[in-house]
């Protein structure tokens, strides 16, 4: 697998589900990551990324050179306490795997840098003043090395666990 993209250098200062600082990449220096990008409001592609994303950690177990994050691109509505409420809906196991939100700025600096694009449709408010609208987004999950070097990209909707797991794997070994 070659390398698509070098993060070295690069560290983006953003939160966890349980409100924890992640420096990232830094803080997952040394393990092999699976990324995705999701938000909790989405209808439709990030339930089955974040489904995807959680048959490749079961299938693999419990690696501890292995972490899976998802990076929320909806920062404002998207607040830890949100993420972890999102993590327990899925029934994810948070040993291994980090949700990610943060400043605005922050997030939108790292999406940019991996090349996620996200547009936002207009906002509508329901009775209570409540906004609703949605984020058209590309449909990516990054492996990222012990380096933290982004080694290959996936549809996330469409993720093959066995895929996935075989260059996981490669990785895994490699020293």
């Amino acid at each position: 697998m070659s390398v698509e993209k070098d993060l070295e250098g690069v560290e983006y200062n953003l939160v966890d589900q349980d409100s924890s600082k992640i420096a990232f990449p830094e803080d997952f220096s040394g393990k092999v990551m699976l990324v995705g990008y999701v938000y909790t409001h989405c209808p439709d592609i990030c339930p089955m990324i974040t489904y995807n994303m959680r048959d490749v950690q079961q299938e693999l177990g419990q690696h501890e050179d292995f972490m899976l994050v998802s990076v929320s691109f909806d920062p404002t509505r998207d607040t830890p306490t949100v993420l972890s409420n999102y993590a327990n809906s899925y029934s994810i196991n948070q040993n291994n795997w980090r949700l990610l939100t943060g400043d605005k700025d922050e997030v939108d600096s790292l999406l940019e840098e991996l090349e996620i694009a996200t547009v936002k449709t207009p906002t509508r408010f329901t009775e209570d003043n409540t906004p609703i609208y949605f984020i058209d987004h590309t449909d990516r999950v990054s492996l990222i090395d012990r380096e933290g070097r982004v080694r290959n990209s996936y549809l996330g909707s469409e993720l093959s666990s066995e895929e996935v797991i075989q260059d996981l794997e490669k990785l895994l070994n490699e020293t």
